[in-house]
């Protein structure tokens, strides 16, 4: 049986990590997984333990690089010989040591898989950051065998033409499981009732990490102009993230404190999705956020912005919006979707036919 490590897995059930155990959860038996990370606890831990996933723990690289340099390079001395291939997911290519590690150690396959289309960060931390990954980019593609995208754009942002030219390039979908999003009435009803919000309230929906690529203070003025045109709406705001405060700053300051929700971290997203009416995604780029996939599973009319690569539009669900605009502009486009689709309607079939159910994915995929 072939034998995986995968890298890249935060404490964050987020786009990455849910992508990772999609795929992890339909081919385990067939491949056996294991999991480095570098912290403390993994996203999915106990799901990837019950699927007999082994995931082993390092130092953070944030708390202690050099400690978290050690115990990587431990591992992989002592581990690396169990596995015929690393997968590595990253956002960024701010620190490359598995790949390193796992050619230096004798892992003969070796999988770099680009999640992400643009520079994360901003300010002094952005600049280093950002200076890093392009020091580590050619690195990266010399090391790495395999080369995995979300996008073409995240491609682009990781790999070199010659690579994205190659038989060894891959546009690896973000799947999702389609029929646990499927739109459900009952659902919506139980999970708004759970959350204390009244049947005939509009919800607005976010889903994702409060950082600067998701530009989540600007969702927060989406959403005061969003509520001066309908005023029993409130804004639903799942995941958790550095940003927090601040947008429940703006969100204070106008005097709307009653009307957000900031849920944090979740792990019944899927049913969330069923209470929310729109879904806004106001992010400065991405590469194919899985979010927006989901959403339209659920059936929501979705507005985001036009740093989403327009791979996203799987269904005429999407609306795209420039960041530029003023957030009355983006809340007038929210309105005019709700009221161009008064009901809810399935989405899975399409989302099926776009190649983007985990299903059908894995059946087909040659990927390990």
């Amino acid at each position: 049986m072939t034998s995986i490590l995968i890298t890249g897995m935060t404490t964050n059930r987020g786009g990455v990590e849910s992508l990772v155990f999609n795929y992890v959860s339909r081919l385990a038996g067939t491949i056996h997984f294991d999991f480095w990370c570098n912290n403390d606890r993994c996203a999915f831990e106990q799901e990837l333990a019950d699927l007999g996933c082994r995931v082993f723990h390092g130092t953070a690289y944030g708390k202690n690089y050099l400690r978290a340099h050690h115990d990587t390079e431990t591992f992989f001395r002592e581990r690396a010989k169990d596995y015929d291939t690393l997968w590595s997911n990253k956002s960024m290519l701010v620190n490359i040591d598995d790949l390193r590690l796992a050619r230096q150690y004798g892992i003969s396959r070796i999988i770099l898989h680009s999640h992400n289309s643009k520079d994360m960060y901003s300010g002094a931390k952005g600049l280093v950051k950002s200076t890093l990954h392009r020091i580590n980019r050619s690195s990266a593609n010399r090391i790495a065998t395999d080369y995995w995208a979300c996008s073409r754009c995240a491609g682009r942002y990781f790999f070199t033409n010659e690579h994205l030219q190659s038989d060894h390039y891959l546009f690896i979908p973000n799947a999702i499981d389609a029929k646990k999003f499927t739109y459900n009435e009952q659902t919506r009803a139980r999970k708004r009732n759970e959350l204390g919000i009244p049947a005939d309230t509009t919800v607005v929906g976010f889903v994702g990490r409060l950082q600067y690529q998701k530009n989540p203070e600007f969702l927060m003025r989406i959403f005061i102009a969003f509520h001066e045109l309908e005023q029993n709406s409130m804004l639903l705001v799942v995941g958790p993230g550095e940003l927090e405060e601040d947008c429940k700053r703006i969100i204070r300051n106008a005097g709307l404190d009653t009307f957000v929700t900031f849920l944090g971290r979740r792990n019944d997203t899927d049913e969330l999705y069923q209470a929310m009416d729109v879904f806004c995604l106001p992010s400065r780029f991405e590469g194919l956020p899985i979010v927006a996939i989901e959403a339209q599973a659920a059936g929501l009319p979705c507005v985001v912005s036009s740093g989403v690569t327009q791979e996203a539009a799987i269904t005429d669900l999407v609306t795209f919006e420039s960041k530029k605009t003023s957030p009355h502009i983006w809340a007038c486009e929210m309105q005019r979707l709700l009221t161009e689709n008064p009901s809810r309607r399935s989405s899975t079939e399409q989302i099926k036919d776009a190649g983007f159910d985990i299903g059908t994915v894995t059946d087909s995929l040659p990927t390990f």
